[in-house]
């Protein structure tokens, strides 16, 4: 069977060894990829790790790269084969920082129990539904936590970040969010030169997010729904939150920081043209979603995972007196160029940068928190896919007043699950105009 891609992403690893101190400011917080050696190597710092995957692996790769002090002392995940290619990888290429006996690796629904009594720190990168749960463990154990976006797939879900946020504020722990646009210098610069006026008033926004079909892992004999479906994670909406949230949150979070603002109103619309039987699930493979800022100015998303076809992540913002993109550019209202960023000495990725940022705060005892942006940017995109899978216009507080969880009421392996397949194998598909959100 075909196992359909999505475009490379910051999911890889990072590909050099050895990485170089950067002079960048961001929020005031110098970013420095090897930390500050000299006063912590003699303390480590105990990083534990939560869902094993690409990102995961990726986020732990980039703690031990900011510095040594960062030793890797747990990890946990669901499925034992990706807790092993885990620690296989961050052993080769990390040997003095990953000391991880049999005993210090867990694996099931309850790991991050086990991971949480270890380590320092702990790194959030399991399927979003099981954040706020992870997040809510952490906060009361008094660990500095760095979390991946999206960072709920639901009200609900919301509702108990914001009421941890609470929590982690008054302990003064850092929670370091995935969110690693705003790490870009080019857009850094680039919003600068915006709120100077370079592009005049912003009058719209368009977002992309076009790449192909997640890979599908087939189902096996005896293997139970619940197992098929976290193997599967991308092709159901409650474990991925819809492409909105799982991808196109870079894009939309970078656009909310832009306008120092977040939309109060969305319509949109979105189907199945691609996807089609038991494999892939039920999620859209296409998503259009029209927002609307308190300022009136309208944010345009388009996304979609469907293969061969026209494949762009970007951004388009036009102002009143010239417009600017994705790649760090501003023109005027005739398309002359008026300025490009280029910075050939800068050796770090925003991705890394963003960790980095994370791991030094802990160090220097300068406490960060990035929850309120995390939270409302990933806000942003549930109820976009809210108002997608319902045909209907939404308000950010008709929205809020919704009770509805699409989480499983238990996280094991029989569980009653919240989407299962017919007679015929397939999935309830969601129906604007019939399925409620709300």
């Amino acid at each position: 069977m075909k196992k359909h891609r999505t475009a490379k992403s910051r999911r890889d690893f990072v590909k050099t060894g050895v990485i170089l101190a950067s002079g960048s400011l961001f929020g005031g917080v110098p970013i420095n990829a090897f930390g500050n050696i000299e006063s912590n190597e003699k303390t480590a710092l105990k990083v534990g790790l939560v869902g094993c995957g690409g990102r995961g692996t990726g986020a732990a790769y980039e703690a031990m790269s900011t510095t040594s002090t960062v030793k890797l002392v747990a990890l946990g995940d669901v499925f034992e084969d990706r807790l092993i290619s885990a620690y296989q990888n961050l052993k080769n290429n990390f040997p003095d920082q990953v000391d991880i006996p049999n005993t210090q690796r867990f694996v099931g629904f309850d790991a991050y129990k086990q991971v949480l009594e270890l380590c320092d720190v702990v790194i959030l990168a399991t399927p979003p539904p099981f954040r706020p749960i992870h997040l809510e463990a952490a906060v009361e154990a008094g660990k500095h936590a760095f979390v991946e976006k999206p960072l709920f797939v639901d009200i609900p879900g919301y509702l108990k970040i914001r009421e941890t946020n609470k929590v982690a504020k008054q302990k003064n722990l850092s929670i370091g969010v995935g969110l690693q646009l705003r790490y870009e210098s080019g857009y850094q610069e680039m919003k600068q030169r915006i709120d100077n006026g370079e592009i005049g008033d912003i009058t719209s926004m368009d977002v992309y997010y076009n790449v192909g079909a997640p890979v599908i892992f087939p189902r096996q004999p005896e293997q139970s729904e619940m197992n098929y479906q976290l193997r599967n994670w991308r092709y159901f909406t409650w474990l991925w939150g819809g492409q909105l949230a799982g991808q196109a949150i870079h894009q939309i979070d970078l656009m909310n920081w832009i306008m120092d603002d977040y939309p109060t109103s969305v319509n949109g619309l979105g189907g199945r043209q691609a996807f089609s039987g038991p494999n892939q699930g039920n999620t859209y493979d296409h998503h259009y979603a029209e927002y609307e800022y308190p300022n009136k100015v309208k944010l345009h998303v388009q996304c979609r995972n469907i293969d061969n076809n026209w494949n762009k992540s970007g951004f388009h913002i036009r102002g009143t007196k010239g417009y600017a993109d994705d790649k760090s550019q501003i023109f005027d209202a005739t398309g002359k160029l008026l300025w490009r960023f280029r910075d050939k000495e800068e050796a770090l990725g925003s991705s890394q940068k963003c960790q980095s940022n994370f791991i030094n705060s802990i160090l220097e005892n300068k406490p960060i928190n990035q929850l309120e942006y995390g939270t409302k940017s990933t806000l942003t995109t549930i109820m976009g896919r809210m108002s997608i899978h319902s045909g209907q216009r939404y308000t950010i507080d008709q929205v809020l007043a919704s009770k509805r969880s699409i989480l499983p009421k238990e996280f094991t392996w029989d569980a009653k699950m919240p989407d299962m397949p017919g007679e015929d194998g397939n999935y309830s598909i969601p129906i604007p105009g019939r399925t409620e959100v709300i």
